[in-house]
């Protein structure tokens, strides 16, 4: 048994906000953005108290875990990665974002004939046939790209819609090349991506990041195959949360679950077998995670001898 297998999704998202007064423990919870009007749901503020579901703080703030081989990446864009050192050990190939749009009817983005209703400060692109493959329609903002950057749509992951956002249109951190997203015949979505412009190791294939709904978090290497395992894919599901990709073992162990493994940053940490009893029983929410887990959640900027980072993409509203 694989802990936080795909399911189906369902064709209405409902929409929520997290609650500032829950403790510590749970699987990550996500935060939809609304249909209509500013995404008011965003990563709590640490003076709600102690909520580190979203485990991704602000990236010039990250202390070392004392479980982690290494202190946190040198890379600004991998350091959310190394949050989840902060998450209760079951969940940290997940990411709660606020990257899926909430619908308060029902969505159809497989049909021809469908079309939502009116959005404030969008325009609704109606789907079309490119060849054979079916490439379902999107909102597009009315207000121009921010100086610099440039619209990456939002796209259907099934009945999910994952919001668009503004990337840099190109990088000075390095050799990197965007890569478009794009629909296969069976209606899956490639997600857009940078790649990086240096080979790639002997062996090993690129793992593209992903967009959490604020900030766009590097891929990574890894092993193209890997003995008595599955690669199993990346997804986001209709509450927001986002299942990272990892390697699934082949067998199966009877009476017992796999937590699985995850990058964090620096180096891949190995997932590993529970016993089913154990996990069941497990008291996910009186799990408290090291101190340091909520540095980095203030918006107050980076140490005046850190600049800030250009932000590699920006969400739909933000202000410029």
């Amino acid at each position: 048994m694989v802990a936080g297998e795909p399911r189906p999704g369902g064709s209405g998202v409902a929409g929520h906000t997290p609650d500032p007064r829950v403790v510590h423990g749970g699987a990550p919870v996500g935060a939809n953005r609304p249909y209509d009007g500013p995404a008011v749901a965003r990563r709590p503020a640490t003076v709600f108290g102690p909520d580190h579901r979203y485990a991704r703080p602000v990236v010039w703030s990250v202390r070392r875990s004392p479980h982690a081989a290494f202190g946190p990446p040198g890379r600004w864009w991998y350091r959310p990665y190394y949050g989840r050192w902060w998450v209760h050990p079951y969940y940290r190939y997940q990411f709660a974002t606020v990257a899926v749009v909430s619908f308060a009817f029902v969505v159809s983005p497989w049909t021809v004939a469908w079309a939502p209703p009116p959005r404030a400060g969008f325009v609704w692109l109606p789907g079309y046939w490119m060849g054979a493959v079916w490439v379902p329609g999107h909102w597009r903002p009315l207000r121009s790209a921010p100086l610099g950057y440039v619209w990456v749509p939002g796209w259907w992951e099934g009945d999910v819609y994952v919001e668009g956002y503004y990337r840099l249109n190109t990088r000075d951190d390095g050799s990197w090349t965007w890569v478009e997203g794009g629909y296969l015949p069976d209606g899956t979505y490639t997600r857009g991506y940078w790649a990086p412009g240096t080979p790639a190791p002997e062996g090993y294939v690129w793992e593209p990041g992903l967009w959490d709904g604020e900030t766009l978090v590097d891929g990574f290497w890894r092993p193209e195959h890997r003995p008595g395992f599955v690669w199993m894919s990346s997804y986001y599901d209709a509450s927001g949360v986002f299942h990272a990709g990892t390697w699934v073992p082949q067998e199966d162990r009877p009476g017992q679950v796999w937590v699985p493994g995850w990058f964090d940053g620096n180096t891949w940490i190995d997932g590993y077998w529970v016993d089913e009893a154990t996990y069941r029983g497990a008291d996910v929410d009186g799990w408290v995670p090291d101190e340091g887990w909520n540095d980095g959640w203030n918006d107050a900027g980076p140490p005046q001898d850190q600049p800030r980072p250009t932000p590699l993409a920006l969400p739909v509203d933000a202000t410029w």
